[in-house]
């Protein structure tokens, strides 16, 4: 018996988050690497506002696929993807696009993606506090 419910908590955190994340995730590809630079409103440094939503979007809909589970959120895994990834798309826009990459926009994704982990985890944390809580 206790391995029928293994598996299910293996894959508890296919849920509605995770298909969003995973929408998110091609739509952000679609914006850092075939959507073309552009400044659309007068805010200077507009574009780091952009990645900083991106990566907190992404990684705010990881995290929320865990905690909704109630699956604690590989916090380590996460911070070691947000680097990389940002490193990547980074060097993807510089080299095989048109854009520039620029070490502001990577730290401007590492901050959106680190404030997002850091959010989701107060909330699980403070859930399952509450949880434990009952008269």
């Amino acid at each position: 018996m206790a391995e029928r419910n293994q598996p299910s908590m293996k894959i508890a955190y296919l849920n509605k988050w995770l298909l969003l994340a995973t929408c998110w995730f091609i739509a952000s590809i679609y914006f850092l690497f075939f959507k073309a630079s552009s400044n659309p409103v007068p805010i200077p440094q507009f574009d780091k506002i952009c990645h900083f939503g991106l990566f907190f979007g992404q990684f705010w809909l990881l995290a929320k696929a865990y905690f909704s589970a109630n699956i604690t959120i590989p916090q380590r895994l996460f911070i070691i993807t947000a680097i990389i990834w940002a490193a990547a798309s980074e060097t993807i826009q510089a080299l095989f696009t048109t854009r520039e990459g620029d070490i502001m926009d990577a730290i401007a994704d590492l901050i959106g993606a680190a404030l997002a982990l850091w959010l989701a985890q107060q909330i699980q944390t403070a859930r399952r506090n509450s949880s434990r809580e009952k008269y």
